[in-house]
């Protein structure tokens, strides 16, 4: 198993995250945990903060799909992996968010 905490910004965050958390939820695989959603709101923007617990790569095409779709309207994500590594889901293809979905859980397991 493998741990991540989904950082969904832009301009309608909550909702996006809402619709994400809700995308993840409907296609979790077995063992597969996904939190509630919390809001963070600083004077700058609102970040939607979702935690996961995923089993193999299946969370990071549904993450990507969901982004790829959303990312004309301003969607970010960012996922926190815990060793430490941060991924900007718009700077990087989905074969190597699957990657780093990968080296997560491989190293948790």
């Amino acid at each position: 198993m493998g741990t991540a905490i989904l950082e969904v910004s832009g301009p309608d965050a909550a909702h996006w995250a809402a619709e994400l958390h809700a995308t993840l939820v409907a296609k979790a695989a077995p063992g597969d945990s996904i939190s509630p959603v919390e809001l963070q709101r600083s004077a700058e923007m609102v970040i939607a903060v979702i935690g996961l617990v995923f089993a193999g790569v299946g969370s990071a095409k549904t993450i990507w799909d969901w982004w790829h779709s959303r990312r004309p309207e301003g969607a970010t994500v960012k996922i926190l992996f815990s060793d430490g590594t941060r991924v900007d889901v718009s700077h990087i293809t989905q074969g190597q968010l699957e990657i780093v979905f990968r080296q997560d859980e491989s190293q948790q397991g």
